[in-house]
């Protein structure tokens, strides 16, 4: 893979909120930690700690944990390979002429599971549940054309160089904000019934205020990373319709359930996925030649 290609792939506009991201939380830690953060030591652990997640992310230890936390295991049955196998290969095949950069070879896994789903798990590796097998042929070809497009665009290696980082800043505001409850618990209890119980009252107050901070923060925080990972997801439909799958992926994505969640525009803004007819939109605008209705 090409260094100038990589580079040019994770600093695009799609992946501004994924950083954005990233630097609010970093953000916090920094500020928690201040003066010790901006000194050259603690400046230094933190590189340190940054350094070994990303090393950890990108190697096959951190993709062998993607596929463990979703539950994808090696495919066993013979019948299972047959199916899907082919169907891999040809669209691997379309996608290596349209990105040469690409990986020169791919894992498939399955994830126990009824529901129709597949995941660009890491670097190389692709799960797909039970229930896509059910599916046929050229809508399984439009999904692995999508999920390929996540690969060549370096989706899943952006998620390994944000999300190692991501994780011990999770780790931290989780931390920070069960400590907060238990102050805020231990405080509020001891000051029952004693002469203190404004002052108690008062720190139990200010730990709940803290937890709530951490939350609203938290929350904030992942409508930048929503909307990079919405933004993606159009990136890896395009690629789809360039290796010549436009329509099978619409008719895919068009009798499979809605992935954006319905109601408020709250729960559109927290969701990953667009909106299926936004999407086949998109691929009709690109060319794709997809109709439900004749």
């Amino acid at each position: 893979m090409g260094f100038k290609d990589t580079l040019a792939k994770v600093f695009r506009l799609s992946n501004i909120g994924t950083f954005i991201f990233f630097a609010l939380n970093l953000s916090v830690i920094i500020g928690l930690l201040y003066p010790y953060s901006i000194t050259p030591a603690g400046g230094m652990i933190l590189l340190a700690v940054y350094v070994i997640t990303v090393a950890i992310g990108f190697s096959p230890v951190g993709e062998w944990a993607l596929c463990i936390f979703a539950s994808a295991r090696d495919i066993k049955r013979r019948d299972m390979k047959i199916k899907l196998i082919p169907l891999l290969e040809i669209v691997y095949g379309r996608a290596k002429r349209e990105a040469p950069n690409m990986v020169d070879s791919l894992r498939l896994k399955i994830v126990p599971g009824s529901g129709v789903n597949a995941y660009a798990l890491g670097r190389r590796t692709i799960g797909v549940t039970e229930g896509l097998l059910d599916l046929p042929d050229e809508m399984i070809m439009g999904i692995f054309a999508h999920e390929l497009g996540h690969i060549a665009n370096r989706h899943s290696e952006i998620q390994l160089l944000i999300g190692g980082a991501n994780a011990v800043v999770s780790i931290f505001l989780l931390i920070l904000k069960l400590a907060a409850w238990a102050i805020s618990g231990i405080f509020g209890l001891a000051a029952i019934g004693t002469r203190k119980s404004g002052a108690g009252c008062l720190i139990g107050l200010f730990g709940s205020i803290a937890a709530l901070s951490v939350f609203a923060w938290t929350k904030f925080c992942m409508l930048f990373l929503m909307w990079s990972a919405r933004r993606n997801e159009f990136i890896a439909d395009e690629f789809a319709y360039k290796l010549g799958f436009g329509g099978q992926l619409a008719w895919a994505l068009d009798n499979l359930a809605d992935s954006a969640p319905p109601g408020s525009i709250l729960k559109a803004l927290y969701s990953k996925h667009p909106g299926k007819d936004e999407r086949i939109a998109r691929l009709q605008s690109l060319g794709a030649e997809y109709s439900r209705w004749h």
